[in-house]
């Protein structure tokens, strides 16, 4: 009977025994796999840490590569104009479209090598160049113009284009004054009416908004209830102090800024403007001061906006002549745009008196036309693994010909930080060159 009873008690000792250690095991099991885990997710921290760091100093570095384009078509541009006398590369017979392609064609890293055309030695040249450059990653660099853009900012009087200087004359003028060029206006002239600058900003992006939904049934649909002329209100009413809203409800608590656009972000904050149409108003918008609209650079929406009754059939044959590639068509001047707008949109009539109607007009409307492009906005994208990094950068360039004379221009009071770079007028005046204005890091 003892000897049961100590079989059984060393059975009951044994159980307890293996019941321990399989405890033991398991909490070691669950320690080792916790610290596996940590060790992993240390491990996959630090890579993508690094990832970062390579994609923040790729994207740097397509940026430095995107100013030392424009660098480059600064330096052209002014040697050419020395040598044609003054007349940039115009006088010397070289394509307008030939010389921005130094800053205005895409760049993408690694170099595409399968491009129609591309030699076999040239192929080569490319995969050796970018096996020894050691970089990791792919990143875009895109450089736009702003002043192909509407600004936002242009239903506000002191943000009319500012008008350049005229140049000194050993004697005044018969007048007692130098007119300005048609379609300038200073920051303050009389010129300026408030409605036809909301009228105009309103048209330009009811065309953006009319475009998308004939081609787009699910935004079309999205947007079937959207009050337009209440969300032009609100925009109208967040900028300019002196206007009085048109549509007024018990919900609208919201406290409007009454100053100008800063960032285009301030658009989130616009009741009424969601992402949808955020996205769709931004690209073709700016809030930098830009010299005026550059007919040579502005896309099809700017260009409804800007010749109010423009056919379809004269737009496109408007993009299809200054855009031709047999033929240099870009406008050497301001002139020059308004006479084929005389000669070719049907609304002028081949008319002097209404071409000088539309100048008038375009007083009214804070617009000035320019054909040289001086505000460019550069945009880089780059990318190692699963890290990414997006680098905006907004550059005024100057002329690297010293002058005696300082900018006539500068930005009025309350001009948005990233619009124009307050620089003492003897720096300019020796050398106004390349400038970041205004940079984010995304």
């Amino acid at each position: 009977m003892e000897s049961r009873r100590a079989t059984d008690r060393k059975r009951s000792e044994g159980g307890i025994a293996l019941f321990m250690v399989i405890a033991a095991v398991a909490v070691l099991s669950i320690l080792v796999t916790e610290f596996t885990y940590i060790a992993q997710v240390n491990q996959k921290m630090a890579f993508d840490g690094l990832d970062q760091l390579k994609a923040h100093y790729l994207a740097k570095s397509g940026l430095k590569l995107s100013l030392l384009r424009l660098k480059a078509y600064q330096n052209v541009k002014d040697a050419m104009g020395k040598l044609g006398g003054g007349k940039s590369g115009d006088a010397l017979g070289v394509p307008r479209q030939a010389l921005e392609k130094i800053w205005n064609f895409p760049f993408f890293y690694p170099i595409p090598t399968e491009i129609p055309g591309l030699s076999l030695q040239d192929r080569d040249a490319i995969e050796k160049f970018q096996k020894a450059s050691g970089l990791e990653g792919r990143f875009s660099a895109i450089i736009e113009s702003e002043s192909g853009k509407y600004n936002l900012n242009l239903m506000l009087a002191p943000f009319a284009p500012p008008a350049p200087s005229p140049s000194p004359s050993p004697s005044p003028p018969p007048s007692g004054g130098a007119a300005p060029p048609a379609g300038v206006t200073g920051p303050t002239g009389p010129a300026f009416n408030a409605a036809e600058a909301r009228k105009s900003l309103s048209e330009y992006l009811g065309e953006l908004f009319r475009a998308r939904a004939e081609g787009d049934a699910d935004f079309a649909a999205e947007y079937r209830d959207l009050n337009f002329d209440e969300l032009m209100d609100n925009i109208f009413a967040w900028a300019d102090p002196l206007y009085e809203k048109q549509f007024t409800g018990m919900r609208d608590q919201t406290a409007y800024k009454k100053g100008p656009f800063y960032s285009l972000s301030e658009l989130h904050q616009i009741p009424g403007m969601d992402d949808g149409l955020f996205e769709l108003f931004a690209p073709a918008l700016t809030v930098s001061t830009t010299p005026g609209i550059n007919v040579n650079t502005l896309k099809e929406p700017t260009l409804r906006a800007l010749l109010p009754g423009i056919t379809d059939e004269e737009v496109k044959d408007f993009f299809t002549f200054r855009d031709s590639e047999e033929e240099d068509n870009q406008f050497k001047d301001a002139e020059k745009f308004f006479e084929y707008v005389q000669r070719n949109i049907s609304v002028f009539r081949n008319s002097p008196t209404e071409v000088e109607r539309f100048k008038e007009s375009l007083k009214k409307r804070n617009v000035r036309i320019v054909v040289d492009e001086t505000l460019f906005k550069i945009t880089v994208q780059a990318s190692v693994n699963q890290s990414t990094r997006l680098i905006e950068a907004w550059v005024t360039l100057g002329s690297t010909r010293k002058s005696k004379t300082p900018p006539s221009a500068r930005p009025p009071a309350g001009t948005p930080p990233f619009t124009g770079e307050q620089t003492p007028s003897s720096e300019a005046a020796q050398d106004p060159g390349l400038k970041i204005t205004f940079m984010r890091v995304l």
